[in-house]
């Protein structure tokens, strides 16, 4: 009973390890596309700028 206890206890952290990394991974995704959504937009507006300044 004493080795099935452990392995399931390291079965246990190691799934909530891989759990911990995955959210880590994804937030950092989505970090970097909120970033590139506000870079889209900035550039969406120099160009704005661009256009009305030529008129």
């Amino acid at each position: 009973m004493g080795l099935f206890f452990y392995m399931t206890i390291v079965v246990g952290l190691s799934l909530m390890y891989y759990a911990y990394v995955k959210k880590l991974d994804n937030d950092v995704k989505k970090q970097e596309l909120q970033l590139e959504e506000k870079k889209i937009e900035l550039e969406m507006k120099k160009l704005d700028k661009d256009r009305n300044d030529s008129l």
